[in-house]
């Protein structure tokens, strides 16, 4: 049986608001260190991009010529080639483009144990009032 607390009503009061405070700091320090993880998962994301770009334009284009002047040797005329190597190019700059822009969906930066944290906090502090 647990022995009856003999302290004031302020003490308990400051007690309590310790507590909060110490709650309240921790969820603080959880929010920043989920935020700077999403952050860094943004700027992996746009440097992907960023690299998939600088890298795609020169191969793309030797690659694009390489698979016209294919074309054109199998029998197709030379707008024909251009037009589907350019589809072809077309295709894979999608692909990678929403592959980068996939990692930077506003869902994906949510810092959801914070979240998740504070409204298990919020009903403690019901249970507790």
């Amino acid at each position: 049986m647990p022995t009856p607390d003999n302290r004031s009503v302020s003490e308990l009061f400051s007690d309590a608001l310790s507590q909060f405070s110490h709650l309240v700091r921790t969820e603080l320090q959880l929010a920043r260190a989920e935020i700077s993880l999403k952050v860094k998962q943004a700027i992996a994301g746009i440097s992907l991009m960023a690299v998939a770009g600088i890298v795609l334009i020169p191969t793309l284009v030797v690659f694009l010529i390489a698979v016209a002047a294919l074309l054109v040797e199998r029998g197709f005329s030379v707008s024909t080639a251009n037009f589907i190597a350019a589809g072809m190019g077309l295709v894979l700059t999608l692909i990678l483009y929403f592959a980068g822009s996939s990692r930077l969906k506003a869902n994906q930066l949510i810092p959801e144990k914070t979240i998740h944290q504070l409204q298990q906090d919020a009903a403690a502090v019901k249970e507790q009032v």
